[in-house]
């Protein structure tokens, strides 16, 4: 009687097929875009003193031909209710495994007219950061939408929140700097979008 001989590739394709399932859960799920919005009254400001917006402040800096102005925000990523709407964060033991975050929109917009300030002739630079990891400037916001990870502590933050299911939130920072000539909006607003998608799986086994 011959006993079939099953091939070594097929056998290691077998096993590799069982291996832990990571799910992708982004705005399909549920997961809120970072998006906000902020506007500053220019017409008569003085760079180096914060601008009021709202709630918010502004705060400015005087730089080599131009003024720097830093917009700081809080943003939910998951409110408790989340963890109980999305089915893949019920399950304890699905652990995120890692973060992205697809850049969609920043710009600076005339408020009065509804445009955008072109970036080459009316933003010398720009940064945007997401829990102190800098996840867009300038070259990059030419093409979006741009993917970027979150990595080091502005992942393991989030990471701690999320896999303990407790409420999770990210600071966003812009910092621009718009040049003297030509002159800004006497009304300024910044735009801007961000989608994340966390991705979770089992977690590690620990042999000790």
């Amino acid at each position: 009687m011959m006993i079939a001989r099953i091939p070594a590739v097929l056998v290691v394709l077998a096993l590799a097929g069982c291996g832990p399932v990571e799910v992708r859960i982004d705005e399909t799920k549920g997961v809120p875009a970072l998006k906000g919005d902020t506007e500053i009254n220019l017409a008569s400001y003085t760079c180096g003193q914060p601008i009021a917006a709202g709630s918010k402040s502004v705060a400015t800096r005087v730089v080599p031909g131009g003024c720097e102005f830093t917009f700081d925000d809080t943003l939910d990523v998951l409110a408790p209710s989340d963890y109980s709407s999305i089915p893949e964060l019920k399950t304890a033991s699905n652990l995120v495994q890692r973060i992205e975050l697809s850049v969609k929109k920043l710009a600076f917009v005339d408020a009065a007219t509804g445009t955008a300030l072109d970036l080459q002739t009316r933003i010398t630079s720009v940064v945007l950061s997401v829990n102190g990891q800098q996840v867009a400037d300038k070259a990059t916001l030419a093409n979006l939408p741009f993917v970027v990870k979150l990595e080091g502590a502005a992942l393991t933050a989030l990471k701690a929140k999320i896999d303990a299911r407790q409420p999770a939130s990210v600071a966003v920072k812009a910092v621009a700097v718009i040049p003297d000539m030509p002159a800004p909006p006497a009304r300024l607003k910044l735009d801007y979008e961000a989608q994340p998608a966390i991705i979770v799986g089992p977690g590690e086994v620990k042999v000790f």
